[in-house]
């Protein structure tokens, strides 16, 4: 939770901005992953990051980054995987303000809340 405060803040564009979000950060992690859900600016973005938190929430089991990368490049009917449609490794986690890291040794991804 500490982390998707610190996002927030460092999303602030003035440092009147970062006292004003200072004042009223949430202090419930429901509120607090709304917060990081609403930074999450184009409707391409957010679909992208909806897609992301879609699959490693209902995996069977942890997905590493590279597997991410593939099922979010994965369409219907596709034959052959164009390594072009496949998401870059820190787009991933930017894309998600915050709700998603990746495991430094292990690579794999997971919600920031464990």
């Amino acid at each position: 939770m500490a982390k998707l405060h610190i996002d927030s803040l460092a999303s602030q564009r003035s440092a009147s901005g970062v006292r004003n979000a200072l004042k009223n950060l949430p202090t419930e992690v429901n509120v607090t992953y709304d917060e990081a859900m609403k930074r999450i600016q184009s409707a391409v973005d957010r679909e992208l990051a909806e897609r992301v938190l879609s699959w490693i929430t209902y995996s069977r089991r942890p997905l590493s980054y590279k597997e991410l990368q593939h099922a979010l490049a994965t369409i219907p009917q596709m034959t052959d995987m164009i390594t072009e449609d496949l998401v870059d490794k820190s787009f991933l986690i930017d894309i998600c303000a915050g709700l998603v890291v990746i495991d430094d040794q292990s690579h794999i991804v997971r919600l920031a809340r464990k």
